[in-house]
């Protein structure tokens, strides 16, 4: 789901494009983070417009916090939750109520009322997301084992794409399968970590 047009399936290619303001790199940036966004905005009235607004404001942020992305190869993760929040933001304006006639006043309510839980649960879904990203951060495993386990749980990375990733990053041979066992390595020792799971036992209530 959400994949990049072909020519732009390498991130780090499709971030040094971007730095040159490569015309066919944002063109598929567009076309890729208006998917990103439909898929938050999919059941809202005209969805496919909003999502383009919404990818349209991602494209400008993105390109003026290009520097901010300090791993070239995980461009296409970054870009993505860039996306994901601007979407989330306009489903949360969407719900706030404006000055309508009397006569409207009813349908204008109505339509609020449906939407709500809908926005309180991916709302709070981006809260969580950024919770455990920020634990994430500061737990006690190598800088490896961090990127496996944010790209495999929250930015929802493949394993070969993880594998790629981590090959370009360190300049060895990394295999889908020495990603599964880092991950299993690691998601046993987070468990046992008193601040993750605080923070999941908060989650859950």
């Amino acid at each position: 789901m959400n994949h990049p047009p072909a020519a732009f399936t390498d991130s780090v290619a499709w971030y040094n494009a971007c730095q040159h303001a490569d015309p066919d790199a944002y063109s598929a940036l567009f076309a890729y983070l208006s998917r990103v966004a439909l898929h938050v905005v999919y059941d809202q009235p005209e969805a496919e417009a909003l999502a383009q607004d919404c990818a349209q404001t991602a494209l400008i942020r993105i390109h003026q916090r290009l520097d901010e992305c300090r791993e070239p190869a995980a461009f296409r993760a970054w870009a993505r939750q860039i996306a994901s929040h601007i979407a989330i933001d306009a489903l949360r304006r969407r719900a706030r109520l404006t000055f309508a006639p009397e006569d409207e006043l009813d349908v204008v309510l109505s339509g609020a009322a449906l939407a709500q839980p809908l926005l309180e649960e991916q709302t709070a879904v981006a809260a969580h997301l950024q919770d455990l990203y920020a634990a994430l951060q500061s737990a006690p495993i190598s800088n490896r084992s961090r990127r496996v386990v944010i790209g495999r749980y929250l930015q929802e990375l493949p394993d070969d794409g993880l594998a790629a990733l981590e090959s370009k990053l360190t300049g060895t041979a990394v295999l889908p399968s020495h990603i599964q066992v880092t991950r299993a390595k690691n998601i046993a020792k987070l468990r046992q970590w008193p601040p993750l799971v605080a923070l999941l036992s908060e989650m859950g209530d």
